[in-house]
């Protein structure tokens, strides 16, 4: 293959990626503003923040499946056939995409290095061991936390576990029961992996708010299990008073604000509700659908693309 043809590759990849890019900052400027205002729409991220992978999907498959459905052409070459004199992107023809290389490459050089450090970064996370009960061990802090996103271990500071009573140490075991019942570390992981493609300021935003979320989510489900909602706000204060900062972005007890924790379970004390993962088969049944509608617009998205860059360059 001469270096020319390799431009169609180069010229879908930056499509897909600027493509991605753009949609994921539109989509997670508008998640926060919506979220702020109406915060039981947070725990819509892990399924929402797939769209713009499946739009950077369309448009690289657009770029190299040719076709004009105008002319009844679908995946076949049209470059003699449909509006000729035009550029046209052809994977029969895949050295004609050459004029665009050089964009298509400054394009990769802006976005694709912190992409991939980011996902560099996920994968040198802790998978964990798992286990069946609570490790107490000596941290720096004193926190309960996940460690571990695969196969999570509740890791307990033996300071904060020796401070709680009995009572307590159960609303805390059933509140990190409800992170791994709702699948919290992995999502966490979908999550920031779904974000890679915006900017990390914005990412860094949208993964916090997603876990606030999840750990109100979280207290409601101990509530449930434990039947007292005035408890698990209870053990929510008596680790403030013990001073546990924030763990950062892992699903833990004390990685929540603790004043809405305690607002929420206090404001309806009938209320609790069971622990369900944020990202649900209805859901990802909606993605697929997505996917399809998407798949079968392709050669639509070509001819567009195609009147887009002659009228571009």
């Amino acid at each position: 293959m001469s270096l020319a043809a390799l431009s169609l590759p180069v010229v879908a990849l930056a499509l897909a990626a600027a493509a991605g890019w753009l949609s994921a900052t539109v989509l997670a400027a508008g998640w926060l503003a919506v979220v702020r205002r109406v915060p039981r729409l947070g725990a819509s991220a892990p399924a929402l923040f797939v769209l713009p992978w499946l739009v950077g999907l369309a448009l690289m498959l657009a770029a190299v499946l040719p076709g004009d459905p105008h002319a009844g052409t679908v995946l076949a070459c049209h470059c003699l056939d449909s509006m000729p004199g035009w550029f046209h992107l052809c994977p029969v023809h895949p050295e004609r995409a050459w004029p665009l290389a050089a964009p298509a490459l400054a394009v990769l050089a802006a976005l694709l290095p912190r992409r991939v450090s980011g996902l560099r970064a996920l994968l040198a996370l802790p998978r964990g061991r798992g286990g069946t009960g609570p490790e107490v061990v000596s941290l720096p802090a004193p926190v309960a936390l996940l460690h571990g996103w695969w196969r999570p271990t509740l890791v307990v500071d033996s300071r904060l576990w020796a401070a709680l009573s009995t009572a307590e140490r159960r609303a805390v075991l059933a509140h990190e029961q409800a992170h791994l019942d709702r699948r919290d570390p992995q999502l966490m992981v979908l999550l920031r992996l779904l974000l890679v493609l915006a900017p990390p300021a914005l990412a860094h935003r949208v993964a916090r708010r997603w876990l606030e979320g999840a750990e109100l989510r979280a207290d409601s489900a101990a509530a449930a299990t434990v039947g007292d909602p005035g408890l698990v706000a209870m053990a929510l204060v008596r680790c403030a008073r013990l001073a546990a900062p924030p763990t950062g972005l892992a699903p833990g007890w004390t990685a929540g604000g603790v004043e809405a924790g305690v607002h929420r379970l206090l404001a309806d004390p009938g209320t609790g509700a069971p622990a369900r993962p944020d990202l649900r088969a209805a859901h990802v049944g909606v993605l697929v659908a997505i996917l399809v509608v998407g798949l079968a617009a392709v050669p639509w998205l070509h001819h567009q693309l195609e009147h887009l860059l002659n009228h571009s360059l």
